[in-house]
């Protein structure tokens, strides 16, 4: 059998699982009803957008912008089942996006069955997790990575489009754009900060003007500012507030209303929510700060040297772009789902970004990596196969609850600081060699 018969017949085997996937899958959607609900309750011409009635009573609030749902409704007028079907395909086509867009920055470089290998067991499960709830948070990490992907490009215009609709469904993915600012890639914020513009006020050709900005203050309120019915009702928060809350709060799982209420209280302390908060803030802003400054020194001697400076490894096969690029992204990635106001389970595909580049530093051969990037990765891929294959509910709230995503991704920060630090160091030595042997020659004439 050829290369390429193999290829076709994985292809076939994989497209089979999918299909089966699908049967199982959209007939327990979490997330996906309340989109198709929230539709059909605007075509009946309810405005309320944000009321627990209009999705499905409390605990399904719509919680995205007004441009969200003007964007789904073609989808709200399928029947349910051919809508589940119909998404769950979109985002079958986005997760192949998303590969191909890292495939894309990877592009002819050696060793690249590992690194795909690592990706496949440090992020499956988060994966399978997306379609299995059916949540848009796929598309906004397909917007993302392309968006990404074109910026590295420097086609700035379609990059800022991507950006802009990514940030207009879900506001995370701003905490990664502080990276380009210190890169002075203005043209590439301005273009995002135009695009936001049109974008958000293209609902008032439904809504009016008027209510159009109404609803978006209420979201602004409802989902921004006024978080603790979320907090205390939505998915376990992974990122840094969430571990601060539930080590260091008193937190009663009873009034979820949802009934899923079994979760163990592991708090160590009995602070209020006011003060976490404020702890997190304060964390999170230093740990922006410290992360941009990182960073910054960390480009200083590759700009001195050039971008297509000795000692940098090319991505996109010859004449490509330095590979620390997509990984000083992947560091901004990760860091964007450690300190953000909410990081549920299923915002761990943005992962794959990160794991990806740090996978092919550690397997590329071209520059020695600390040890610990590799046992880094080992334990990343071994916790999300083994752990979610553990039997028992009590025992994966109890994962949940203690956080194990959250260190995971605590891991890869720290994994990817070395291997830039390692980086640089590579491309310092490689500086010097030449400039030493020339004073070295100088001498000797």
């Amino acid at each position: 059998m050829t290369s390429k018969q193999r290829r076709s017949v994985i292809l076939l085997v994989g497209l089979i699982l999918l299909a089966l996937l699908s049967l199982a899958f959209t007939r327990g959607l979490v997330d996906f009803p309340i989109y198709h609900i929230s539709g059909r309750s605007l075509m009946q011409g309810r405005l309320n957008i944000y009321a627990p009635e209009f999705s499905g009573g409390p605990g399904m609030t719509y919680r995205y912008p007004p441009f969200f749902l003007i964007a789904f409704l073609p989808m709200s007028l399928l029947p349910y089942p051919v809508a589940a079907h119909v998404w769950y395909w979109l985002s079958v086509l986005m997760i192949g996006g998303i590969v191909r867009v890292v495939r894309g920055l990877l592009g002819s470089l050696k060793s690249r069955r590992p690194v795909w290998l690592v990706v496949f067991f440090a992020v499956a499960q988060y994966y399978v997790m997306q379609l299995r709830y059916g949540n848009a948070h796929l598309l906004i990490v397909f917007l993302m990575f392309a968006s990404l992907y074109f910026a590295m490009r420097k086609k700035d215009w379609i990059a800022g489009l991507l950006m802009a609709f990514s940030i207009s469904i879900k506001v995370t993915p701003i905490l990664v754009l502080p990276y380009f600012a210190i890169k002075k890639r203005w043209n590439y914020l301005l273009a995002i900060a135009l695009f936001l513009i049109p974008i958000n006020l293209m609902p008032a050709g439904y809504f009016g003007f008027a209510k159009n900005s109404e609803l978006l203050r209420t979201w602004f309120a409802h989902v921004l500012l006024d978080k603790d019915f979320h907090e205390v009702n939505g998915p376990i928060n992974l990122s840094l507030k969430g571990q601060l809350r539930r080590y260091f709060t008193d937190i009663d799982y009873t009034q979820r209303v949802l009934g899923d209420t079994r979760y163990p209280s592991i708090n160590i302390a009995s602070l209020t929510t006011g003060q976490t908060d404020a702890i997190w803030a304060a964390v999170s802003a230093g740990a922006m700060f410290g992360t941009l400054l990182f960073l910054w020194w960390i480009s200083n001697d590759k700009n001195r040297a050039g971008s297509n400076g000795p000692g940098v490894e090319k991505a996109g096969g010859a004449g490509g772009l330095p590979l620390d690029e997509p990984l000083q992204l992947g560091l901004m990635i990760s860091l964007m789902l450690f300190i953000g106001p909410l990081s549920s389970k299923i915002y761990f595909t943005a992962l794959l970004w990160p794991v990806a580049f740090l996978a092919m530093r550690v397997f590329a051969g071209e520059i020695r990596m600390p040890e610990f990037c590799r046992n880094a990765l080992f334990a990343i891929c071994v916790a999300n196969v083994v752990l979610p294959l553990l039997p028992g509910r009590s025992l994966q709230r109890l994962f949940l609850v203690l956080g194990v995503d959250f260190y995971l991704n605590g891991l890869l920060l720290i994994a990817l600081v070395l291997a830039l630090i390692s980086s640089r160091r590579a491309l310092r030595s490689s500086i010097g060699a030449p400039q030493t042997q020339a004073l070295s020659a100088t001498r000797t004439s």
